[in-house]
């Protein structure tokens, strides 16, 4: 599903297999446009969760995330099962590829972007991908632990500072482009990407969160903690409660901001 909202109004989504409990919530922020997108599914292959945020203004990021959404999820109906991990670095290159091509209604190209992050559970074990600054989190015992990394230029400076490559004064110096993206759906040649080296297994009450930057930027980790803890029986609470707070703690504009919840059970 694509979040289409226009306001500062929550949407969510439930959805419910014998062992995973499913919730989403979207919301604009102070933007003018929804550049984020998500998607939930259950097949009899396993659950499907993602968040795409979109990157180009009206006319680039939304079309952008929803086309990345759309593709995943209508490719994933088709699957019957094998490598995850090879279906979703499959699906990747396709999304990249067909996000590269967006054109506007004169034939010039869109120069879109969108993150993609995933998350595939299938008998309690849990397979992800991840390509730009959307995030993946795994609570376990009321801790977040963030299984990706952004794919930022900040990425690239701190192993060239580690291998001694640049001096302190450079990497201050290019810091200022630290949050530039370096890998993202739409680039024409996408080879960064996150997957898992083998399927997480999620232990009883384990939670995953996935969020576009619009969450993690506005809110500790320990206000994150804070609220999943309190709404743990509540997930429609608990997703949409995050999305609120961090409109209400955002420091002037808050970004569109889009999560995604599931608990094992």
């Amino acid at each position: 599903m694509a979040a289409e909202d226009e306001r500062n109004v929550l949407t969510e989504e439930y959805i419910q297999e014998p062992t995973i409990r499913m919730a989403a919530s979207s919301i604009i922020g102070t933007r003018k446009y929804q550049q984020d997108s998500y998607g939930c599914i259950e097949t009899p292959m396993g659950c499907l969760a993602t968040i795409c945020d979109g990157m180009g203004g009206l006319q680039g990021g939304e079309r952008a995330s929803a086309l990345a959404v759309r593709m995943l999820l209508k490719d994933y109906l088709g699957f019957r099962g094998g490598d995850i991990r090879s279906f979703f670095r499959n699906e990747a290159v396709s999304i990249d590829t067909a996000v590269n091509r967006l054109t506007d209604e004169y034939g010039t190209p869109l120069g879109a972007g969108s993150t993609l992050a995933a998350v595939h559970v299938k008998d309690g074990r849990m397979s992800w991908i991840s390509v730009g600054d959307s995030k993946i989190y795994v609570v376990r015992d009321g801790k977040l632990n963030c299984i990706v990394r952004e794919h930022n230029y900040r990425l690239l400076l701190n192993e060239m500072y580690q291998q001694k490559k640049i001096t302190p004064e450079q990497y201050h110096e290019e810091e200022k482009d630290a949050e530039a993206l370096i890998s993202y759906m739409g680039m024409g040649n996408v080879s960064l990407m996150d997957t898992e080296e083998r399927p997480l297994k999620l232990l009883k009450k384990d939670m995953v969160l996935i969020c576009s930057d619009g969450l993690y930027r506005s809110l500790t980790d320990r206000q994150m903690e804070a609220i999943m803890e309190d709404n743990y029986f509540d997930l429609n609470r608990a997703v949409c409660t995050l999305t609120s707070s961090a409109l209400q703690y955002a420091r002037g504009s808050q970004d569109n901001t889009t999560a995604v919840l599931l608990r094992y059970e």
